[in-house]
Parts: C-alpha cells; structure tokens; sequence
C-alpha cells in the first residue's frame, strides 16, 4: 500500500484536500494565524455554530465539523499543546492530536488530509521539533493503517519552518511511504521450538517509524522481510519465508520477543545470543534507509566469528 507525506509553501485554506485541519484551542473558538484563516474562509457565523454545537474539546484530541465554503469537505480541529519545556507530556499530546485527526479523516472516508504545523505558531512549539513529532506521529498511522491510503499534506508559508519540514520528509524517507504488507513476500509460520525472551531497547518516534514501514526485499542478497501487524513485528527469512522474530512492540522500550529455535533456519542458540544478534538488527533496522548490502556484510562477519570460535573451543 503506497501512503504519501508532502509539504506545500501554501495557504491551508487553498488546499484541496478531503479535509484540512485546523489548529485549535479547547474552546473551539475563532482565534488568530491559521485558525482565524480557516474560520474567514469557511464562514465565521456557520463555522462557530458548528463548534459551538460540540462545545469543548481537550488537548491532544480531535473534533470534525463541515468545511462549510471551503474546498475542503470538512474541518478537523485538532488541539495541540503549549510548549513548556517538553517535559510536562508535550510530545505525546501533539502526536495525540495528528493521531485522532488522521482517525477523524478515515472514518469520514477522507482519502487526503491538509494540515498546518500544530503548535508551532503561537503555542510556541519549536519547530523542529515539531516537525519530528509530526512526521512521526503520520508516519506511524499510516503504517498501522495501511488501508487508509491517506495522502497528507502539510500547507506552510514561512520559508524557514518550510526548510525544517523538507529536510525532516528527506531523513524520514516519508515522502513516498510503501508499507511493507505480510501479503508482499511469501511467510510461513515459526515451528514450535521456539523462545520468549524480554528484550530492553527504547526506541525513538523516528525509530518506531522506520521500522513500521517494514522490508520487502529487493532481490535474494536481501536477507529479510519484516513488517508490522497490530503493533507486532515479524521478521522472516527472506530466502525461506520462516518468521525468525515475532517482537511485540511497547511504548515503554520492554519488548516481548518469541525467537525460532529450529538449528536449520537461525543459528544462535541462547538467549544472550539473541539479544545481542537482535539488538545489532534494530540498530539497523530503525535507520533511516536500511542497507541491506552493509547487513549482509556484517551477518557474514558474524558467522565467521562464531565459526573460528567453535573451532578453537
């Protein structure tokens, strides 16, 4: 399923989009920058009734009203927070409100969705950073959802905030978003040797991101197909189909990992083994393009290593 992230130098209200979202206050009242833009352009008397019928609507969350005289069908007003100092839960009440905005979006059927940069303008969000929380915070539905197919589209004008925003797409790779589908490649099951073990790696929005867009190998020197299913990672041989992982991913960086034991299809034998061989694979696996020629070098590396281990045992 092909998704797409895109930045624009425009004005929100001029996109064309299924739905636009506008950055708004808990009140849902009219106010100044974008949210006064779209109230002007979708008329200020109908827009305020429609939000004035719903009333309130907390931080990190979402509401959806008609588009009214916009060329959007409808308006999504999305509350983001007030920066503070990043450490009073900022990051997760922004990437919130993209995530219930982008559910607004598709249980309303919306193919592509309009968005500024939520807030950065006077919330005093910095933009960079706002930036990360938003890309990953798409990017991370997107993958989860990839039958939504969304197009979203981010409407800015400030020439600097632009720059940020492009250069983030480039390192995310979000730009053109394929998502890997357990579909794409041929799977069998793991057998029933097999272990569960805890594994500790924290892992960062961008680095969630990445691996939720999943592999699919591009040809057989590629040695692993993974994707991500109802938040569970499957990693399997390319070559065979077998899953070999199967990592139940938490926010809190402690991840249940259930490992293949058949000696034909992975070749470590312990538990620390396994976390050491798995570690080094996310580690590849969150950049931003994976390598799999460096992968592939460093496999080899590895299984002469334990070889001439076993030899001098």
């Amino acid at each position: 399923m092909y998704s797409a992230i895109e930045i624009r130098k425009t004005s929100i209200t001029d996109l064309e989009t299924d739905a636009i979202v506008n950055a708004a206050n808990e009140a849902l009242a009219a106010g100044g920058g974008v949210c006064g833009a779209i109230f002007r352009a979708a008329g200020h008397r109908e827009l305020q009734e429609a939000c004035d019928g719903i009333g309130h609507c907390d931080t990190g969350d979402a509401v959806i009203t008609p588009g009214f005289r916009l060329k959007a069908g409808y308006v999504i007003h999305a509350v983001g927070p007030r920066w503070q100092d990043g450490r009073h839960g900022e990051p997760e009440k922004l990437r919130s409100a993209y995530r219930r905005s982008l559910e607004l979006a598709t249980a309303h059927h919306c193919r592509s969705v309009g968005f500024p940069l939520i807030s950065a303008g006077i919330f005093g969000y910095p933009p960079e950073r706002a930036w990360v929380d938003a890309v990953s915070a798409c990017m991370e539905f997107l993958v989860l959802h990839p039958e939504a197919g969304l197009r979203i589209v981010f409407a800015v004008l400030d020439e600097r905030i632009l720059a940020l925003g492009e250069n983030m797409l480039r390192q995310s790779g979000a730009s053109g978003l394929r998502i890997a589908e357990k579909r794409d490649w041929k799977t069998l099951d793991m057998p029933e040797r097999r272990d569960t073990f805890m594994l500790e790696r924290p892992l960062t929005p961008k680095e969630k991101a990445a691996l939720c867009r999943g592999n699919v190998p591009q040809d057989m020197g590629d040695k692993w197909f993974w994707y991500v299913e109802d938040g569970v990672l499957c990693a399997h041989r390319s070559w065979s189909g077998f899953c070999i992982y199967r990592i139940v991913l938490k926010d809190d960086g402690r991840h249940t990992v259930t490992v293949n034991r058949d000696p034909e299809q992975y070749g470590c034998t312990s538990i620390d083994e396994d976390r050491e061989v798995l570690s080094r694979l996310l580690d590849r696996w969150t950049k931003p393009t994976y390598d799999y020629y460096e992968q592939w070098l460093s496999e080899t590396a590895d299984m002469l290593d334990r070889a001439g281990r076993k030899r001098n045992e």
